[in-house]
């Protein structure tokens, strides 16, 4: 034991021998900004900014360090950064702003210490104007840089200097008003007369910790300065025609953006139900910049300095005057965006499988043309509202399980209580089916099976002539060029269809259809999607009773009629035709051809006098049709519509996959 403690004393004694390296690793003291970038930003409106000075190092002196805004070391660094980065910053004079303080003490163990720029908002805003190219060189040095220096990559920051402006995104709102929409309907449903509209206020910089609020008002000072230059003059509204729904718009602190609603109630212009005449009014919805509040962390806040873009939604309702003739309406559209397809606004519609439409007198019937088997009833008044159709008979077999609905005339009660029936096909390669929904669309469909006798493609599209008591119906052959091929209706919702006969046309391959016209089942038009032309066919043939020679007659139509589809249908004693044309993948028009009373359908699609045309793929119409493309894009397979006539209306559904439905009313007027 005695032996042991003398080796522990003698080995405690060497230790105390061996000099302290422990620092060796770390370097000596040296002062540097905090700030991770030679370029930070800073908000003009905030009027302070904080940063950092540390003392890096082992911890070894007392040390002092100065803050300047007038440095020659600042003055290089912007020309150096300026010269990097191909940029062209400014400095802004140092006399706009004071330090909490110039010099810094640290400690031998002190590492940060702060220090507080402060300017006045109003002022400096004022002297940037609208410039975006601002900057305040801060440079730091050694009060005794024999003992400690100032790290070279850390010794200047140059503050970008921000100014945030104002501005509300929507600078006009416009509504016709028509009797139409306002009105009773026959049966007296009242429409919905009160909507609501989003406008948005944004920010072009947002503005750290900082949250803004703005009241939203109503400034008829403002109309003189809408109607200066204009040939019709506005007037103010009367009263409660549009409500401020949001009294106040606020962007949170840090936001960027806010949103406020308005509501126009067309019920304003009513009286006894009736629609009256009136001028046109505008309404000036603004912000008021005067009463406008700011918080900081929370805490009220004079976020001065602010500049002001566009402030005015002039909102303008305007009578629609019925005139003698076609006019010409949008119901609703609903558009693609740069991330989405438009069918994105129905929750579970597969993109890109639509394909083919029709409509009746309460919903747009889309069938996705993939293995989904869904079947979309989409309302007519109102587009967000959709719902799935039952097909618990519908086969999971064929290519599509379900590809193209259409609305088919029946005039018998026992089916379906007397009203059209939808009807929907699948397609295949071989015999394909038709799904009747016989009971109405809360059931499920009865099935007929279309016996063919051959394996061809059919059911990409299809069409009628006639009702489903006495018609026919028409299937284009996809994989030849043998044309199309009949089937006779007879009042028949299940069991099996046989061919019956074929027209040799459209003469090509591919998916397509024959359009017969109302009048003649043997004459219309056979046209290709993804094809270069249509086709006027001319048949001696019965098609209904086969009777006749069976050599049609084909005339090509020009190009204006590649990828389409048509309708023909009569209103106000005129004939019409209204067409699709698939001007690119991501283009798409609808056009209406007018004729006179009795005027040959063929001879009205020679003429070609177009009446309306509208994109798809925008909201504007036949006045500033826009030939801005759609951010989404179509196969040649994907367009198609449909006309349904209802009372002294027709009713226009028009697709373009991907790329937009929209509903269009036309009304004759005497």
């Amino acid at each position: 034991m005695k032996r042991l403690s003398i080796c522990t004393c003698i080995l405690a004694l060497a230790a105390g021998c061996i000099p302290d390296d422990r620092g060796n690793f770390m370097v000596d003291d040296s002062f540097g900004l905090t700030a991770g970038e030679a370029l930070v930003q800073a908000s003009v409106h905030t009027g302070s900014y904080t940063l950092g000075v540390a003392k890096n190092g082992i911890g070894q002196v007392e040390a002092s360090a100065t803050v300047s805004l007038d440095d020659a070391a600042g003055t290089a660094a912007l020309e150096a950064y300026n010269s990097e980065h191909g940029t062209s910053y400014k400095a802004v004079p140092a006399s706009y702003f004071s330090l909490s303080t110039s010099s810094l003490q640290f400690a031998k163990d002190d590492v940060v210490k702060d220090v507080t720029l402060s300017w006045d908002a109003a002022a400096l805003a004022e002297f940037i104007g609208t410039g975006t190219g601002f900057v305040l060189p801060v440079c730091i040095n050694s009060a005794s840089p024999e003992t400690i220096k100032v790290n070279p990559a850390h010794q200047v920051i140059l503050i970008r200097l921000i100014r945030t402006s104002v501005s509300v995104a929507q600078k006009s709102i416009s509504r016709v008003i028509d009797r139409k929409k306002v009105e009773p309907s026959e049966d007296g449903t009242q429409p919905e007369l009160e909507e609501t509209v989003i406008l948005d206020v944004k920010l072009d910089n947002f503005i750290k910790n900082v949250g803004l609020t703005f009241p939203v008002v109503i400034d008829n000072s403002l109309i003189a300065a809408y109607n200066a230059g204009k040939d019709e003059e506005y007037t103010a509204a009367p009263e409660g025609l549009v409500k401020i729904l949001t009294p106040e718009a606020s962007i949170p602190e840090g936001g960027e953006s806010a949103s406020f609603r308005i509501a126009i109630d067309k019920s304003i212009l009513m009286q006894d139900g009736k629609l009256q005449a009136f001028p046109n009014y505008v309404i000036p919805v603004t912000l008021d910049t005067r009463a406008a509040k700011a918080t900081l962390k929370g805490e009220a806040f004079n976020a001065a300095g602010l500049s002001w873009g566009n402030l005015v939604t002039y909102v303008t309702v305007t009578y629609l005057e019925i005139k003698p003739g076609l006019s010409v309406t949008r119901e609703w559209g609903l558009y693609s965006t740069a991330d989405a397809s438009w069918s994105s606004v129905l929750d579970g519609f597969t993109a890109g499988a639509d394909r083919n439409v029709t409509l009746d007198d309460q919903y747009i019937y889309i069938a996705e043309t993939n293995q989904t088997g869904h079947l979309w009833a989409i309302s007519r008044t109102d587009p967000m509202n959709a719902r799935l159709l039952p097909v618990g008979t519908v086969a999971s077999e064929g290519i599509f399980y379900l590809c193209c609905p259409r609305i088919i005339a029946n005039t018998d009660p026992a089916i379906n209580g007397g009203k059209d029936v939808l009807v929907v096909s699948n397609m295949t390669e071989g015999d394909p089916k038709l799904y009747v929904y016989a009971d109405g669309i809360d059931s499920d469909p009865s099935v007929i099976s279309l016996q063919t006798w051959a394996s061809r493609r059919l059911g990409d599209t299809f069409t009628w002539w006639g009702s489903l008591q006495k018609g026919v119906l028409f299937f284009k052959d996809f994989n030849s060029a043998q044309g199309t091929v009949t089937f006779w209706m007879s009042g028949k919702t299940s069991g099996n269809m046989y061919l019956v006969g074929r027209i040799v046309a459209p003469p090509v391959t591919g998916a397509g259809a024959y359009f017969p016209f109302p009048d003649n089942v043997s004459r219309g038009v056979c046209s290709t999607r993804g094809g270069e032309s249509a086709w006027l066919v001319s048949s001696s043939k019965d098609l209904s009773t086969l009777e006749g020679a069976d050599t049609p007659s084909l005339t090509e139509l020009s190009g204006y009629y590649a990828d389409t589809a048509f309708r023909f249908f009569e209103l106000g004693g005129k004939r019409y035709v209204a067409y699709t044309r698939q001007v690119s993948s991501s283009d798409g028009r609808l056009f209406v051809l007018e004729g006179e009373p009795g005027q040959a359908w063929d001879d009205i699609l020679i003429q070609r006098n177009v009446v309306y045309q509208a994109a798809i793929q925008n909201d504007t119409e036949q006045g500033t049709l826009s030939e801005e493309p759609s951010p989404m894009s179509s196969g040649n397979s994907g367009m198609d519509l449909d006309v349904r006539l209802d009372g002294s209306d027709a009713y226009i559904a028009v697709l373009k996959q991907n790329v937009g439905l929209s509903l269009f009313r036309l009304s004759y007027n005497d």
